[in-house]
């Protein structure tokens, strides 16, 4: 089978699943359960957040270590409910809770993975959130909130919006220090095979827009931690130890938060790069850039894929009906879940642009043996998901079955604002900086202005003939509203348009206009969809938009 490279990312979530007396064996139990179903090569471990520890620790702050007391009877009166999975500090009293459960019976977690993951061949890799923010605010009875920052403010990122920060500044040494002691604890004391750096969760390194000056401290840390691994290696008396990275989705991102990824590479500091896009599968990441640094290295890139597809905005539109792949306590957008021709798309256009294998993220959350998580226990979401992951990780499938590319808003509105106290809140702009997921508004002065909605689809960028539809949805749109529309600069003939408008909703009306693909002008990879607004209609204050794109290819026969 022609398999791409799996890497597979658990957050450490699991953890609180585990029941007295049999810890240790449920948590192997789950790990099995998960390598009997994917062939992962690479398996990330959540090790360390990036103060506080998933593991018994020394040098680093254990979860809950400060609190046990208050943790468990928080445990006891709060017992398992499904309302209250997210909310603080539900999950780490469990985490909690479960690592004592683990410790109690002579064993750690980290370990028990490394035993796991070894014996059936998969290399695992402890990692490092290296700037996660879930608490917001520096309150001690949260047990996300490291005793190192709430000792050290002077260390805080300092904003000059005055919205309180959490993350830490990397331009102080101290910070680094605590952060590589921790690093380097679990590549020396634990059978690793090396460590990963997420700097994807959240991307907070330094102070705002400083980033760009800032990038050669990272750079040096980074290259810092491969020499560690060597030393760790030479210590330990075994191979090299692997350095693997999650980054943002574009250069233009990672440069804002302060990484240099190309830098890294050509350097020889990492082994892998996984680019990732905030929590969401999405058609259009971007691999290529950092593809192109790799040359006469032996770095290899791959492309993040998670079961969320939708992105953050909830609310009106909803998506068409989408059966078992719509979360039913999410709205919106937000509630749309991976589907095998989705997740065919954007396999298709990552291995196009250069990616050699997939980082799976967030998929322990629902697809797990402990049948928990937002979805994990509704009929068919475990299926549901093997499906698609089933399909990415084989070219073979990847081409012989239908690909649908689908394009919503991911950042149409802020993801938590102020809470999570992003470096961005702008609609339409993601966390990091970068517009994506466009909007088209068609008010009233852009009538007779050509907008574009860009589209990366990897099909038919060779001259390939293609068989399928393209279709959008333009939202208060009416019978009588008129737009003319272009692929690249190519108007498309009205005879090759239909149009079926849809006012079940009276306070959102719409029009689907879809059109065969035999009729569609040469794409080129990233293309352009023309929308020129020609209506006079007075829609009042129903400003009509387009924000929906949905590209169906079939396989050729």
């Amino acid at each position: 089978m022609p398999k791409m490279k799996v890497v597979y990312n658990e957050d450490g979530d699991l953890i609180s699943c585990l029941e007295p007396g049999k810890a240790a064996d449920q948590m192997r139990h789950y790990l099995n359960w998960t390598l009997d179903r994917i062939p992962i090569d690479i398996y990330e471990s959540h090790s360390a957040l990036p103060d506080v520890c998933f593991y018994n620790s020394k040098v680093g702050e254990v979860l809950g270590q400060r609190m046990i007391e208050e943790l468990n009877a928080y445990v006891k009166e709060h017992p398992w409910d499904r309302a209250s999975v997210g909310k603080p500090p539900f999950n780490q009293a469990r985490i909690s809770r479960g690592l004592q459960l683990i410790f109690q019976e002579g064993a750690d977690p980290l370990d028990l993975h490394v035993e796991v993951m070894h014996r059936r061949g998969v290399k695992l890799l402890a990692e490092m959130r290296m700037g996660d923010t879930h608490q917001r605010n520096f309150d001690l009875t949260d047990p996300l909130v490291p005793q190192f920052a709430a000792d050290h403010p002077e260390y805080v990122i300092k904003r000059p919006d005055k919205i309180t920060s959490v993350a830490l500044d990397y331009s102080f040494a101290q910070v680094r220090e605590y952060r590589m002691a921790i690093l380097r604890e679990m590549a020396e004391e634990h059978e690793v095979d090396g460590l990963c750096l997420n700097f994807m969760r959240w991307a907070k390194y330094f102070e705002r827009d400083k980033g760009r000056e800032k990038a050669p401290i990272m750079t040096e840390f980074v290259g810092q931690i491969h020499r560690m691994l060597d030393e760790a290696a030479k210590k330990r008396g075994c191979g090299r130890l692997m350095l693997g990275v999650r980054v943002l989705s574009t250069i233009n991102e990672c440069f804002g938060a302060g990484l240099d990824v190309s830098a890294w590479i050509k350097r020889g500091y990492v082994d892998y790069v996984t680019v990732c896009e905030h929590n969401c599968s999405w058609p259009a990441l971007n691999v290529e850039a950092v593809v192109s640094a790799t040359e006469g290295t032996d770095c290899e890139i791959y492309g993040q894929m998670g079961d969320m597809i939708g992105g953050a905005w909830q609310g009106k539109p909803e998506p068409e009906e989408r059966g078992i792949a719509k979360a039913p306590f999410w709205s919106g957008y937000t509630g749309m879940l991976n589907t095998p021709e989705e997740a065919r798309a954007i396999a298709h256009n990552l291995y196009s642009w250069g990616a050699k294998g997939i980082g799976l993220w967030n998929i322990p959350n629902n697809f797990n043996s402990f049948g928990v998580g937002k979805s994990g226990r509704l009929p068919g979401q475990q299926d549901r998901i093997l499906s698609w992951i089933t399909e990415v990780i084989d070219t073979e499938r990847v081409q012989a079955g239908k690909r649908r590319y689908h394009y919503v808003p991911i950042y149409k509105r802020d993801y938590h604002g102020a809470d999570r106290n992003y470096k961005y809140l702008e609609s339409l702009r993601s966390q990091h900086g970068e517009f994506k997921g466009k909007t088209l508004y068609f008010n009233e002065g852009l009538t007779g202005v050509r907008q574009a909605y860009p589209f990366r689809i990897a099909d038919g960028r060779n001259g390939e003939p293609l068989r399928g539809t393209l279709r959008f949805r333009i939202l208060h749109c009416l019978d009588q509203d008129r737009f003319d529309v272009d692929i690249n600069g190519t108007s498309i003939a009205p005879n090759h348009l239909s149009r079926k408008a849809d006012a079940n909703d009276p306070e959102l009306p719409w029009t689907w206009v879809e059109m065969d693909l035999a009729n569609c002008p040469q794409l080129q990879g990233d293309n352009k969809l023309g929308l020129t607004w020609q209506s006079r209609v007075d829609h009042g204050l129903n400003v009509p938009y387009m924000e929906e794109l949905d590209i169906t290819v079939e396989p050729s026969s």
